[in-house]
């Protein structure tokens, strides 16, 4: 799976760099998917600090406040974990980027040969497959 903080430093590289290959990703998706996903962290991290806050000030008062904090956090780290899910779904899906050499091309009978060394092998039977 591709590490997501590279991508999100350059994402028009990566894009570009994916161009070469015949598979159909909707990078816009992937990117708003990121970006929610980064926002609801933060949101999480913020009202945890503020129940954390409220906790240490040892006021009766704001339990209510805490209890409302607590239902927030809940509901935020379920849509986050969704999001995250479609998120690493989308990355895991994603093939590996071709070396900037590699020909453009459709599929492997488009590429070009380098180098051909040794003979090839004549049978006079019908080889079992590698596997």
């Amino acid at each position: 799976m591709h590490d997501l903080k590279k991508i999100r430093k350059d994402f028009d590289a990566f894009k570009k760099a994916l161009e070469n290959r015949t598979y159909d990703i909707d990078f816009d998706n992937l990117k708003k998917l990121d970006q929610q996903n980064r926002e609801l962290i933060q949101k999480k991290e913020l009202l945890e600090k503020e129940k954390k806050d409220i906790s240490k000030s040892k006021d009766k008062s704001l339990f209510a406040k805490s209890k409302e904090i607590s239902s927030s956090i809940d509901e935020i780290s379920e849509r986050q974990k969704k999001i995250k899910l479609d998120l690493d779904k989308i990355l895991s899906s994603i093939p590996n980027l071709p070396h900037p050499d590699t020909p453009k091309g459709k599929n492997e009978n488009e590429n070009i040969e380098l180098i051909k060394s040794g003979e090839i092998p004549n049978f006079d039977f019908k080889p079992k497959s590698h596997y």
